[in-house]
């Protein structure tokens, strides 16, 4: 056994015990990672795309959240779902398409040969919630840059 002693910074004196402090971070229970999901409208909007996306859609939308990344990334590699869910490449590529013109995903940059996605900020996050705001904002400003506005009836 090692005997630890510490020292006083203001004498200098050599102290016969040691005093030390561990900070332990505390786990939240999701031992293989977390996200936050948003209640109420957003729940209810993806419960609401039963008919468009199918059981099919909605395999493939938890098989995406299961490799959610930080500030929303997903790499996708559409045959390694296929695989996993057992089903066809299409009907995964069918399926995320879908996702992406109901907006629930967002197209990202291209990685390789593979595409990348990102949940939509509206929906849930995984990151902090500065980075979350900050997402939504330019979701929102996004969304808005499609927009035209017209003053008097007459396209400025």
């Amino acid at each position: 056994m090692k005997k630890v002693n510490s020292q006083d910074a203001v004498t200098g004196e050599i102290l016969p015990y040691a005093l030390v402090a561990v900070k332990q971070k505390i786990p939240n229970g999701f031992m293989e990672g977390w996200v936050a999901m948003g209640l109420g409208s957003p729940m209810r909007a993806l419960a609401g795309l039963r008919k468009e996306l199918g059981a099919d859609g909605y395999a493939v939308l938890f098989a995406l959240l299961e490799r959610l990344n930080f500030e929303n990334a997903i790499h996708v590699v559409q045959k390694e779902i296929a695989e996993e869910l057992g089903m066809l490449q299409p009907n995964v590529s069918r399926s995320i398409k879908k996702l992406l013109e109901l907006g629930v995903l967002l197209e990202g940059p291209k990685f390789g040969r593979n595409r990348t996605y990102k949940l939509n900020p509206a929906y849930g996050w995984r990151g902090s919630a500065k980075s979350h705001q900050k997402a939504l904002r330019a979701q929102e400003k996004a969304s808005l840059a499609g927009l035209k506005i017209h003053k008097g009836g007459k396209a400025d």
